[in-house]
């Protein structure tokens, strides 16, 4: 990514979001809690995690690619 399309999206991330009126709730709260989920995933990249962090952050990285992995089919397990 060039040094100009991440100045964009920082950005537009700094912007204040509208309220979208017609939003159900849930679907606001499952793209805050994978924003919430997918930012401590990059500070574990950089190494910004005491231990106890990373070690969650790797165990529900873990159980969601298990989920992915059985809906897929490729996990070998049923449920």
């Amino acid at each position: 990514m060039s040094v100009r399309r991440r100045i964009e999206v920082l950005e537009e991330q700094a912007k204040p979001r509208q309220h979208v009126p017609d939003a159900k709730p849930h679907q606001s709260d499952a793209r805050r809690h994978m924003r919430e989920y997918l930012a401590r995933v990059a500070a574990l990249r950089r190494g910004e995690l005491d231990p106890e962090q990373a070690a969650e952050v790797e165990a529900v990285s873990a159980a969601f690619k298990g989920r992915l992995a059985r809906i897929r089919g490729e996990g070998g397990l049923l449920g």
